[in-house]
């Protein structure tokens, strides 16, 4: 929710409205048109969606610009890191990018590109990662000698400690209960997503 004093108290549907356009552009990097913004608040005209659009834009919330598709320009930028799957801290599971939500973190991890995935497992709870976690990647395909990283293999995804051996990668887990993963040549699809830059954590789950 947008709670800047500096601009004018919005009616309760307008707030509705702007969180649902600055929703609309976490998710696909686009605002919703007209006709989808009436479709889902159920207002019956298009000019009842405008006159609303007309006073959060006198308020200074967004700006439309004239003669464009899905014109809405919001004046906050809605700045999120994606949460775009799971990623296991155990045995890797099957690596599939989808939202499944956005966190406003960007004064904290600043302008890098980053990303965020749930952590599934215990292998790096002795690392202060545990499973529920989300930990902040940054999009790098480099990870410093013995730093936490993201790793894909055969398709999978695993967090662990990353080092650099003659042979390749060992994948190093922090829970004596696990073996590292050996990579070398010989291992399918290895790639490295990048370090971990942050852990969230909310308590008293």
């Amino acid at each position: 929710m947008i709670t800047d004093q500096t601009m004018q108290t919005l009616t309760p549907r307008q707030q509705a409205i702007l969180e649902f356009i600055t929703d609309a552009v976490r998710a696909s990097g686009m605002p919703p048109s007209v006709r989808e913004i009436a479709a889902h608040f159920r207002i019956a005209s298009p000019k009842g969606v405008t006159d609303h659009l007309a006073a959060l834009e006198r308020k200074g919330y967004l700006h439309r610009e004239p003669g464009q598709a899905r014109n809405i320009r919001l004046t906050h930028a809605p700045d999120a890191i994606p949460i775009v799957g799971t990623v296991a801290a155990g045995t890797p599971i099957t690596a599939l990018e989808n939202h499944q939500g956005s966190v406003d973190l960007p004064e904290l991890f600043g302008a890098a590109d980053l990303f965020a995935v749930r952590v599934k497992g215990d292998s790096m709870r002795d690392a202060g990662i545990l499973e529920g976690d989300l930990v902040v990647v940054k999009k790098d395909g480099r990870v410093e000698q013995n730093a936490v990283g993201v790793a894909y293999v055969n398709g999978e995804a695993t967090v662990k400690r990353v080092r650099k051996t003659g042979a390749g990668y060992e994948l190093i887990p922090e829970n004596p209960a696990y073996t590292p993963l050996c990579i070398d040549d010989s291992t399918p699809d290895f790639t490295l997503a990048g370090p971990v830059v942050g852990v969230i954590r909310r308590l008293g789950r």
